[in-house]
């Protein structure tokens, strides 16, 4: 008959406990970091991924750019591209998703996290903020005066539940534009990174949707394609909800704009 109180016993079954409990956890932490990895296999990973995804993938390393993606849902033609500023003093990475399908008909709108907004509104908008994924040519330097005007002039909109509202801030010249693109999914989407459970994406995450199209930065090194599939949910998401608020009818409100400035 066994002792059930036996100190060997009692021992070992403490031991085997520990080794499940160590097995459990490890393979938590697993699942729930970023796989890393060396550049050769994320890039064989984000090869193989995006093939199978009907998606085209290229490492043509062309002024600062790492790699780019391109692919087409729902008539959205869109490419992620991601770069590294070696210029920086940091070398400062972006993660870019933009798409020329949907488009405004001047500065849209501007989606960036609260206390991004605030030091802009503070301190001035930094240049380095203002042309993120920018080539410096005479048309990226006139949307980014234009883009930095948008946000002076215009006051956030009051849309998307409490808790969003407390992380990001939605910037836009329409109510019904920021209602129709700030629906619960777009919500969820914004907030929560898959695989980054401790991640504050509004610390990185910028939108911006005008005359060029829809753009969105991530100014960070997720490149992972869970983080990029992820990005292109996020893109895809916000088109489609903005050609479901063009074609929708309806009053158009534009949002009032500083007194004596213009929309």
């Amino acid at each position: 008959m066994i002792d059930v109180g036996s100190p060997v016993l009692l021992s070992t079954t403490a031991m085997v406990a520990g080794a499940a409990l160590a097995t459990a956890v490890t393979w938590l932490v697993r699942q729930r970091a970023p796989v890393v990895s060396n550049p050769v296999a994320a890039g064989r990973e984000r090869e193989r991924r995006a093939r199978e995804l009907g998606w085209a993938y290229d490492e043509t390393a062309v002024g600062g750019t790492v790699f780019t993606l391109r692919g087409e849902t729902e008539g959205v033609r869109w490419k992620v591209r991601f770069r590294v500023d070696s210029t920086q003093p940091d070398s400062r990475a972006t993660l870019t998703w933009a798409s020329r399908s949907v488009q405004g008909s001047a500065t849209e709108l501007r989606i960036t996290g609260r206390e991004r907004y605030q030091r802009g509104k503070a301190h001035g908008e930094p240049v380095v903020e203002r042309l993120s994924s920018m080539v410096l040519s005479a048309r990226d330097i006139a949307a980014a005066q234009a883009h930095a005007e948008f946000v002076e002039r215009t006051p956030p909109a009051d849309v998307g539940t409490d808790a969003f509202r407390e992380r990001f801030v939605v910037v836009a010249r329409n109510h019904r534009l920021a209602r129709a693109l700030i629906d619960r999914k777009a919500e969820g989407l914004l907030t929560k990174w898959p695989g980054r459970p401790d991640a504050r994406p509004e610390d990185v995450l910028g939108v911006w949707l005008d005359w060029q199209g829809l753009r969105i930065d991530v100014d960070a090194s997720w490149t992972s394609m869970r983080d990029i599939e992820h990005l292109v949910a996020i893109g895809l998401t916000l088109a489609k909800d903005f050609r479901r608020h063009a074609a929708a009818p309806g009053v158009t409100r534009w949002m009032a704009t500083q007194p004596g400035e213009a929309s």
